[in-house]
């Protein structure tokens, strides 16, 4: 209440609030004599008036150039080496585990960052919301991240072809055990996850997506919401390379 009456305050001279104060309500006279200073007719008024307080503004962030969405980790991986049984083996994740990773990445009470690389720079993280999840009944857990106008994200729109980025993630399992699966063999099934990271493949080096149905794709523009567009072209890829995979259940090394 007191803050409404000093920003009127700020343009009016002491007579005025004088008077304004007298034929106030009891209620409003009340709250100034509690909160606030009666002024008198025959005091006087700085000619500069009251200085309102400066308001805390949030940094502008620069704007969106365009959207990067993906899949995160559908069907069965490559063979990969974990730290817990010592293993190098084919790997799934249950519904459960993308669940709990969903979950996590909603409560955003750890930052998940999407990087160029496992270890390069942070492309959109849920800290700014300009990284977000979803999942979908056959891919399994998605993301969708706004591009904003910078060097990198530049770059990215520069790299965008037909194939799109390999997609990989770093987590800590909780929960695992192993499976015998035709064709395969043992399998690593994590049941529980936590998610740290979601990184896509960096162009041009040697490294490759563990997850080979794992694909992202981007498109300049659209500043306001992704394209289902760009979702739906790497639920398609999921969708093939598992199929191939069904068809012909050798887990590629």
């Amino acid at each position: 209440m007191s803050e409404t009456i000093e920003r009127a305050a700020v343009s009016a001279t002491a007579d005025d609030i004088a008077t304004k104060l007298r034929h106030a309500p009891a209620w409003v006279r009340s709250a100034v004599a509690k909160h606030g200073r009666v002024v008198a007719l025959s005091e006087p008024v700085s000619k500069h008036g009251t200085t309102p307080a400066s308001k805390p503004t949030a940094r502008a962030q620069a704007p969106a150039i365009g959207w990067l969405a993906g899949t995160c980790c559908p069907g069965v991986s490559r063979p990969c080496y974990c730290t817990r049984d010592r293993e190098r083996l084919p790997e799934q994740f249950t519904g459960d585990a993308m669940a709990m990773m969903l979950e996590q990445a909603r409560a955003m009470k750890q930052t998940i960052a999407l990087r160029y690389g496992h270890d390069g720079p942070v492309i959109a993280s849920t800290d700014g919301v300009d990284l977000l999840f979803r999942m979908d009944r056959f891919s399994g857990l998605e993301f969708e991240a706004r591009l904003r106008d910078n060097e990198l994200s530049r770059k990215i729109l520069g790299e965008s072809g037909t194939g799109g980025w390999g997609v990989s993630i770093g987590y800590r399992t909780l929960k695992q055990w192993h499976v015998e699966r035709d064709g395969i063999g043992r399998v690593r099934v994590v049941d529980a996850a936590v998610l740290d990271h979601v990184a896509i493949v960096a162009k041009g080096t040697s490294q490759r997506a563990a997850y080979e149905a794992a694909r992202a794709f981007c498109v300049a523009g659209s500043p306001w919401a992704c394209p289902s567009s760009v979702r739906i072209s790497a639920q398609v890829h999921a969708f093939r390379t598992l199929r191939e995979q069904a068809m012909t259940p050798e887990v590629k090394r």
